[in-house]
């Protein structure tokens, strides 16, 4: 899945298909005051929706962008408080699921009968840092207005930087330029914040948290090597799915099967894929048999992949026998094979990802939450996923721009350059889109200082923090680079 991350599971939170709306007029800023309780304490915090309008080389209004922003109000010396920036993937992927199933103060909960409601998050972050949630435009409430064009923003380089000027723009206006900044993506929101981190130098910028992170921004341009790393990093991934779908090592417990999946990956498989044609029939033999091993598939499939076999391939055949397909984003989710859809992507139809055949999908719970909770005024549907924007993104944009073509490289550089951030790396063992093992021998292979590099393997899919266990582990996880004990 190199041109459709999107958001994960959370998404089967999402219902409906977005219909047309009469054009509302870009509201000011508005702000509303509210209380939650976080680890036992009631915190007070004031809620601020923002939507900036995006203006062409000669002045015309295009498009918004927009911010939801959580703010303490309890606290002194208010401008020392880290602010964490956040954004979700896609591309064409609002920020709900880090704002109302990670991070933020409301949660949405769904009831058995489907209907949505927005509860508080016990588990929210506002206790250590201040909140900024993004939706770049075509998502959320951000939009294309009349007679204006989204293109220009639907490209790595031309959503960074409508994404970063957002940033700017609200540190300015809340006189925190001086803030400690900390930014957070989710999925291709991971190439969002490391194409922001190769212009953000004016920023004081102290943390990148990088859940499932995408680094892939110019897919039809990798090199032999890139393509060599990734299936490196896709077997082990592979081989936890094929164990938990009975297939495979299934007989023996899955760390165990990643571990030692890893270690072949590393080092016998990664060996025999640089060596290319140099292998020799006898040992693509013997590499192709504990490929098949551990995928539970014939070594005459594996070898005629070339030893690489294609995840999209691997999740249709690895419960074909029962009529299934596998996640994507989640290889513990199950569906029915769907039925042929003419020029719809596969990856559209991952389980995991809770699409059905809908393309745009709003939620009604966040919908009723902004323009009620939050004062925002209008009626606009909050746009929690379009594939419209995905299916319409530059990808060839990135060729032309070298800080979209080296984005663990803009990491490392930074880290380099600002010797007080660090970095999170959260993946998990059942998310074959964005291997676990991927990102971080990415950073390593880029020179990233890896001291400053913390890791986080979850036994959880693509969409890191759906569970309330999760939103513990996710407090526990972030407590030292938010300078707060556990």
């Amino acid at each position: 899945m190199r041109r459709i991350l999107l958001a994960g599971a959370a998404l089967a939170f999402l219902s409906g298909a977005v219909e047309g709306a009469a054009e509302e007029p870009v509201p000011p800023p508005v702000t509303t005051h509210h209380v939650v309780t976080v680890a036992g304490r009631p915190i007070r915090y004031a809620a601020t929706f923002t939507e900036k309008v995006l203006h062409d080389a000669a002045g015309r209004p295009q498009a918004t962008i927009s911010a939801t922003s959580y703010v303490r109000t309890d606290v002194p010396r208010q401008t020392s408080r880290p602010v964490i920036f956040a954004f979700n993937g896609g591309p064409g992927a609002s920020s709900s699921p880090l704002q109302f199933e990670g991070f933020g103060p409301r949660l949405r909960l769904k009831a058995a009968d489907g209907r949505q409601s927005i509860a508080d998050n016990p588990d929210s972050l506002i206790g250590g840092a201040d909140l900024v949630f993004i939706d770049p435009v075509g998502t959320g409430l951000s939009r294309v207005l009349p007679g204006g064009s989204g293109k220009p923003y639907w490209s790595v380089p031309g959503d960074a930087k409508a994404v970063l000027g957002m940033m700017r723009a609200w540190l300015r206006t809340h006189r925190r330029e001086r803030s400690p900044v900390i930014v957070a993506g989710e999925s291709y929101g991971g190439a969002r914040a490391a194409r922001i981190c190769a212009d953000a130098g004016d920023l004081n910028l102290v943390g990148l948290i990088l859940i499932s992170p995408s680094f892939d921004s110019s897919p039809e341009k990798a090199t032999a090597a890139q393509r060599d790393a990734a299936a490196v990093a896709l077997l082990p991934t592979m081989a936890v799915a094929a164990a938990q779908n009975g297939r495979g090592e299934s007989g023996r417990p899955q760390a165990e099967v990643f571990e030692e999946a890893r270690r072949f990956a590393i080092g016998e498989y990664s060996a025999a894929l640089a060596a290319g044609d140099r292998l020799s029939s006898a040992r693509r033999r013997v590499v192709a048999d504990r490929v098949a091993s551990f995928l539970g598939m014939s070594p005459e499939t594996v070898l005629a992949a070339g030893l690489r076999v294609d995840p999209e391939d691997f999740r249709k055949e690895l419960r074909a026998a029962d009529h299934l397909v596998v996640g994507l984003l989640d290889t513990r989710v199950t569906a029915p094979v769907p039925r042929n859809q003419p020029g719809r992507p596969s990856q559209a139809n991952d389980p995991a990802l809770g699409l059905g055949a809908s393309n745009v999908i709003l939620s009604d719970g966040i919908t009723r939450y902004m323009h009620g909770e939050l004062a925002v005024p209008g009626r606009r549907p909050y746009v929690s996923l379009t594939l419209d924007v995905n299916f319409q993104w530059d990808w060839s944009a990135s060729v032309a721009d070298p800080a979209s073509r080296d984005l663990a490289g803009n990491i490392a550089r930074t880290m380099r350059a600002k010797p007080r951030l660090k970095t999170m790396l959260i993946g998990g063992f059942y998310d074959m889109a964005v291997p676990v093992l991927g990102p971080r021998r990415q950073l390593e292979q880029a020179g990233a200082p890896m001291q400053r590099v913390h890791s986080a393997m979850l036994w959880t899919g693509h969409s890191v923090f759906d569970s309330a266990a999760e939103r513990k582990t996710m407090s526990r996880l972030f407590a030292p680079l938010l300078n707060r004990p556990d």
